[in-house]
């Protein structure tokens, strides 16, 4: 029953970023990316390199709102993320408000959003706030945008915090 909540708020997330994105200008041309890849929980690392989970996303540009140029030959601009991380009865759906800064090939992100996570029982099922930087590398010179992808995501529950690699589209 849980997860089907959480599976639906995450649908609502991306299905608002999606009609959104007619009006974006981004990287790609809709200002719409999708990324998968997996999640390596941080309370875990050290102990166990193979408790790895599956994880999936998407980020849209937010053209209507600009955010400062700090530099010469730099670009930035607001975002929202979401993603979608599991294993067994454990998951989290981050939502953030992002800032992004491209130099290059290169985006640097960090948001702040609400964190619906779900640590396996109904005790520790709940909304928070949670935090994420991410450091991204475009590949050039190829017919649709690839990305790869480093996110490390600070969860409102600590067990829920991890480090996410990804490869990505934009659309």
């Amino acid at each position: 029953m849980r997860n089907k909540m959480y599976m639906k708020l995450g649908m609502i997330a991306v299905a608002g970023a999606s009609m959104a994105a007619a009006n974006a200008q981004s990287n790609g041309a809709s200002g719409l990316s999708a990324r998968v890849g997996v999640f390596f929980p941080s309370n875990n690392l050290a102990q166990n390199l193979s408790s790895t989970w599956f994880v999936f996303g998407a980020d849209l540009k937010l053209s209507g709102f600009g955010a400062s140029v700090p530099g010469t030959g730099l670009n930035s601009y607001l975002g929202l993320s979401a993603d979608y991380y599991y294993h067994g009865s454990d998951s989290d759906i981050p939502v953030a408000l992002t800032y992004n800064l491209r130099a290059g090939q290169m985006v640097y992100s960090a948001g702040i959003g609400p964190d619906f996570r779900n640590s396996g029982d109904l005790t520790s099922t709940g909304v928070g706030i949670g935090e994420q930087v991410a450091a991204t590398y475009e590949f050039g010179n190829m017919p649709t945008p690839m990305f790869i992808q480093a996110k490390y995501f600070f969860s409102s529950r600590p067990e829920l915090s991890g480090f996410g690699v990804y490869l990505g589209i934009r659309f």
